[in-house]
């Protein structure tokens, strides 16, 4: 990653509260640096340009220094609170804020910046007139004029933030819906394959052994009947994705017989969470054919969710090949990047999706969402 990439993510990642930053601590320094440079010269300028000395020496010299303090004081203050709430917080909170799309998120998000521009700026004059001794800065905090300023560029930066949220939420509902289509055209091109592969099954088996024949058709009738009202909708409930993904491996495992041995665990509570639809199956698939179908002694398949630190975990498990087993299909990456794209549509930083191997071998695939509070 160069620096411009990294700096690109790291401003992407101050819009967003979490824990653990993954970004370099000289990065995220540098762009506090460059907002105390962009806010000190900022309200310079505005000082310079009322009092008709902008850009000349004493401009330079006795406005420029002052205003720099105070906005390195306010920058300060902004690391601290901010640092600090996302520090000792509980992380569903943070879950909460960062999942908020309405006034609630522009509240919140004004009020601790008007409250830290002010107490920085308390602190800024003060360390102005300690170190400057210069007459009037100390007195200026009781002037109301000087807090109507204060209240009426507060405003300003509040109706301008808000916009931006707006927007931005904006372009995260369209690319969520642009992501959705995007899965149903790569759903559109897998389900003929596999539809024609599980007939041409049927077809070949009707002469020699009808009854194996009937079984995949049934298993078969069920994907349909669940898969199908999900492509429909937006989203779904975990009950439903459950249902979809128990008549799926029903089918592998008449195709693959006692290789396949299958196990889900959704407890009776989180049966209604909603979800975005096919977040699990394309796991599933991967699991079935790239790490149990190689594997001459098959394998089994654990798919569960549960509760887990203010989050709901989903994982899909397999004790086949790893991660390093031989890849049998094209399209593995795909179907991963989609997942991701469309948990960061929905949910933010706050979902994920890790892959990682299983303890006593195989991979275990796990998706971690934000609970509702």
């Amino acid at each position: 990653m160069t620096f411009t990439e990294e700096f690109a993510q790291a401003l992407r990642h101050q819009r967003t509260l979490m824990k653990h930053r993954p970004d370099r601590l000289r990065v995220r320094l540098l762009i506090c640096l460059i907002w105390m440079l962009g806010f000190g010269f900022f309200f310079a300028s505005i000082h310079g340009v009322q009092h008709g000395r902008l850009g000349n020496v004493h401009w330079w010299r006795h406005d420029v220094p002052p205003h720099l303090l105070v906005s390195a004081c306010v920058t300060a203050c902004f690391f601290l609170a901010f640092r600090g709430f996302e520090k000792l917080a509980p992380q569903r909170w943070l879950d909460a804020i960062v999942g908020w799309r309405d006034w609630r998120a522009g509240v919140f998000y004004t009020g601790l910046s008007v409250g830290c521009s002010a107490i920085g700026v308390i602190f800024g004059l003060a360390a102005v007139d300690l170190v400057w001794t210069t007459p009037g800065w100390y007195r200026a905090m009781a002037k109301p004029g000087f807090w109507a300023q204060f209240l009426g560029i507060s405003a300003f930066i509040s109706v301008f933030l808000g916009l931006r949220y707006r927007a931005r939420w904006k372009q995260e509902a369209l690319q969520a819906r642009v992501t959705e289509a995007q899965l149903r055209l790569l759903q559109g091109q897998i389900e003929p394959h596999f539809l024609f592969n599980t007939l041409a099954n049927v077809q070949s088996l009707i002469d020699f052994d009808p009854v194996r024949a009937k079984l995949i058709l049934e298993r078969f009738t069920d994907y349909l009947r669940a898969s199908l009202g999900q492509l429909r909708g937006d989203a779904t409930t975990l009950a439903q994705e459950f249902a979809m993904l128990e008549a799926y491996l029903g089918l592998m495992q008449v195709r693959m017989g006692e290789r396949l041995r299958v196990s889900l665990d959704l407890p009776a509570d989180l049966s209604g969470f909603e979800l975005p639809p096919l977040l699990l199956q394309p796991l599933v698939e991967n699991a079935v054919h790239h790490g149990l179908e190689p594997k001459i002694g098959g394998g089994e398949i654990v798919v569960s969710a549960r509760r887990e630190a203010g989050a709901l975990v989903l994982d899909v498990e397999d004790d086949g090949l790893g991660l390093d087993g031989p890849q049998r299909r094209s399209g593995n990456g795909v179907a991963l990047a989609n997942i991701r794209a469309r948990l960061a549509a929905r949910w933010g930083a706050a979902a994920t999706l890790t892959l990682q191997p299983r303890d006593g071998g195989g991979t275990r695939s796990r998706i971690q969402l934000p609970l509702p509070i």
